[in-house]
């Protein structure tokens, strides 16, 4: 049956709060976290997050912007997490607890623009299939314990997620990404045994067997 995007997946739409990208990852007052939640935020300057491109602003145009995920865990989100150039708050705080690392329990940054990326493929399929995250925010010990991580993985700051989508293959998915790379012009895009990478970093694409 077709739905409309709103009904199918987000009922009401969350009250959306105007926020700066810095204010949402580092400020404790935007996160609502304090004392010892606060120190598992990195450091602001390795994590700060350049102004998008034009064709970024121009990709989202849209006035509500979706996202469906799911992680390994069970939970999930299905929520509009943002309206024009203002993030709702609450909704990246879900995405950023079901984003972290579960091996850990340890929350990291949510970086909006990751969110973005992610929410512009997912559109391609009408958002009527969930993001299945198998690895989002990873802790040193966790990215240390997987074999053929990076050493300097984004996941060690945020800015990477390692995804499948229900019904897609890894190739569909991949060319997908590849080509939302290619209008964009950054992006990391790998594309593994089980799951495609996704990383805000610069521009590039590989293929292999094991962990990004």
């Amino acid at each position: 049956m077709a739905l409309q995007r709103r009904s199918l997946l987000f009922g009401a739409a969350a009250p959306v709060m105007a926020l700066q990208r810095r204010s949402l990852l580092f400020g404790a007052a935007a996160l609502g976290v304090a004392g010892d939640a606060r120190a598992e935020i990195m450091d602001e300057h390795a994590l700060a997050e350049p102004e998008p491109p034009r064709a970024v602003t121009q990709a989202l145009a849209a006035p509500e912007r979706f996202i469906w995920a799911r992680n390994l865990a069970g939970e999930e989100v299905a929520t509009a997490y943002r309206t024009g150039q203002d993030h709702d708050i609450r909704a990246l705080l879900r995405l950023r607890h079901l984003f972290r690392d579960i091996r850990e329990g340890a929350q990291g940054p949510i970086p909006p623009l990751l969110v973005d990326m992610i929410s512009l493929l997912q559109e391609q399929w009408g958002y009527t299939r969930p993001i299945i995250v198998h690895s989002g925010f990873r802790t040193p010990r966790t990215n240390a314990s997987l074999e053929g991580a990076a050493p300097a993985s984004q996941h060690l700051f945020g800015r990477a997620l390692d995804f499948t989508v229900p019904g897609v293959t890894l190739g569909q998915l991949g060319l997908a990404a590849w080509t939302l790379s290619q209008r964009l012009g950054f992006m990391g895009i790998g594309i593994y045994g089980t799951f495609l990478h996704v990383d805000i970093g610069p521009q590039r694409a590989w293929t292999r067997f094991g962990r990004g």
